[in-house]
């Protein structure tokens, strides 16, 4: 059996939590296992760990990805 660990402000419900964990199911596979971990530092989004990699879709993250994309574009005009 293969561990996800997904780290998610401590006020993500239950509920999402469970269909964050079905939709991760059907996309890596039935065999997983999942560890909650909270961390104040997370506004928006989750972050997870499954086999080594790790998917960061945080807000913040995100909001970065935004940011360094229009740096870029701007530096391109």
């Amino acid at each position: 059996m293969r561990t996800c660990v997904i780290t998610a402000a401590s006020n993500m419900s239950d509920g999402t939590f469970e269909y964050l964990c079905d939709n991760i199911r059907i996309q890596f596979g039935s065999d997983i296992s999942f560890t909650r971990v909270t961390d104040d530092r997370v506004i928006g989004g989750f972050c997870m760990e499954l086999d080594g990699t790790v998917h960061d879709l945080t807000l913040a993250t995100q909001l970065d990805m935004v940011k360094k994309t229009m740096i870029y574009e701007e530096g391109q005009v």
